[in-house]
């Protein structure tokens, strides 16, 4: 009898539109609670049941659109 074996596949972040907070992380270089917050903020944040999800087409658009530093720009 032959051992079943789970073919792994690997998926490139910015080809997923739903991120988990975990690869939502790594995918804005933030930690986690900042991660949360700027979610909560863009309107990005997705539930699905006890599942917390970014949409990242959201984020990335937030981002496109607020791309100037408020904070002592001149």
């Amino acid at each position: 009898m032959r051992a079943r074996t789970r073919d792994e596949m690997v998926v490139v972040l910015s080809d997923k539109r739903l991120l988990n907070m975990d690869e939502f992380c790594i995918y804005a270089g933030l930690g986690a609670n900042t991660a949360r917050i700027i979610a909560e903020t863009t309107g990005a944040l997705f539930r699905v049941g006890h599942r917390v999800l970014v949409d990242r087409v959201k984020f990335d658009k937030y981002c496109d659109e607020n791309n100037e530093i408020e904070a002592g720009a001149k």
